[in-house]
């Protein structure tokens, strides 16, 4: 499963009393004004926590991106400036706002699930340059094999681009991932079975440890939309057809 370079994650909490116009928003207007007009924008899910345990922020929106470098693209960074109506009413609404801007370090299994497991993580003194590795190496390939589980992402921030993105941010406080294990399962059973995996003790063996909350967070996917193929990915698929037959 291949679906671009970079991640963008927008994980907060909402006012309970505007939840309800919140997602509406969000579902027909703030995620389509990415993914249906936005190059580079290449697929958008929402998440919404089932437990709440882990301290993680209620929702979670995953983008894909072709890479990170889509949020400085001219179209983004216009798309910012000129907020829309209700952007300007919803956007300061986030409540303890977490957010990434990351490149893919690696990926494990093929599938989509309608569960995900989402931990920040930060590597530990003296194995800055090593976790990814380990964790690409080690954790990811043991869960993407498990039942249950269709695939596993580690996202790591990228520096240079979160810089220069926070410094346009529409609110004070926001916190920025320094990298993610993000899991995909097709029930609560595979989730339980990452968070398990997720353990301290497995993750300081892999040179990381939790950061930003304290445990996994499950979460289950309540909204996607994935962009238009390009005439070029519409055209290679013909041929690919083509030659198939």
């Amino acid at each position: 499963m291949y679906i671009g370079e970079g991640i963008l994650i927008v994980w907060a909490d909402i006012p309970a009393e505007i939840e309800d116009d919140y997602n509406e928003w969000y579902n027909r207007e703030h995620m389509p004004d990415r993914i249906l007009r936005m190059p580079g924008f290449l697929r958008g899910r929402r998440y919404v926590a089932v437990e709440s345990a882990s301290g993680g922020p209620k929702y979670l929106t995953y983008y894909d991106l072709q890479s990170a470098a889509v949020m400085q693209s001219e179209a983004h960074k216009a798309l910012r400036k000129n907020r829309t109506a209700r952007d300007r009413i919803f956007v300061p609404q986030f409540r303890n706002p977490i957010k990434g801007i990351c490149d893919v370090a690696g990926r494990a299994g093929t599938g989509d699930g309608g569960y995900l497991v989402a931990l920040p993580v930060k590597s530990a003194a003296g194995s800055e340059k090593t976790f990814s590795a380990n964790v690409c190496r080690e954790i990811l390939p043991s869960l993407a094999a498990t039942r249950g589980i269709a695939n596993a992402v580690l996202a790591i921030r990228n520096p240079a681009i979160t810089q220069a993105s926070s410094a346009k941010d529409d609110r004070a406080g926001d916190r920025y991932l320094e990298g993610a294990i993000l899991v995909e399962t097709t029930g609560e059973a595979g989730a339980a079975t990452v968070v398990a995996a997720l353990s301290p003790d497995n993750l300081r063996r892999a040179g990381c440890a939790a950061h930003l909350i304290a445990a996994p967070c499950v979460l289950r996917l309540m909204y996607a939309l994935h962009a238009a193929p390009s005439a070029a990915s519409k055209e290679a698929a013909v041929v690919a057809v083509a030659a198939a037959t």
